[in-house]
């Protein structure tokens, strides 16, 4: 009896951590789309997936030219077509990559709507953007 009550434990156990690793693996099917960043403004743009499993804007790896990071934030077309801020302002991102939502410049953004990435201190920088 105790050997089977036991074994329903480490099976309720690894049950439950791969539930928990499932919201992971919808993130991994995120779109990935490489932007050049502009001076607080967008350089280069794109359109938010809309079949990827990411609601929002996070940013997975950031290069910020002539320094180790930089202040980012995320600029798209809202509904009356005109570009607008993400409400997270600039978010502080180091140089390197990182995984889905650790930076979220804009959150639940629709599909199809135009984006773009701008900096606060450099233009010409690079970031991908899982969409």
């Amino acid at each position: 009896m105790k050997k089977a009550l036991a074994t329903l434990a480490i099976v309720g156990a690894a049950a439950s951590s791969v539930l928990a690793l499932a919201p992971a693996a919808s993130a991994d099917s995120c779109a990935r789309t490489n932007l050049t960043t502009g001076y607080r403004s967008w350089w280069s743009t794109a359109y938010k997936s809309s079949t990827s499993g990411c609601h929002d804007l996070n940013v997975v790896m950031a290069d910020a030219p002539a320094a180790s990071a930089d202040s980012y934030v995320g600029f798209y077309v809202n509904s009356s077509g005109n570009w607008t801020v993400g409400t997270r302002g600039y978010v502080y991102i180091p140089d390197g990559t990182y995984a889905v939502n650790k930076y979220i410049l804009v959150s639940d953004l629709s599909g199809g709507r135009e984006f773009g990435v701008g900096a606060l201190n450099n233009a010409g920088g690079a970031v991908t953007i899982a969409h």
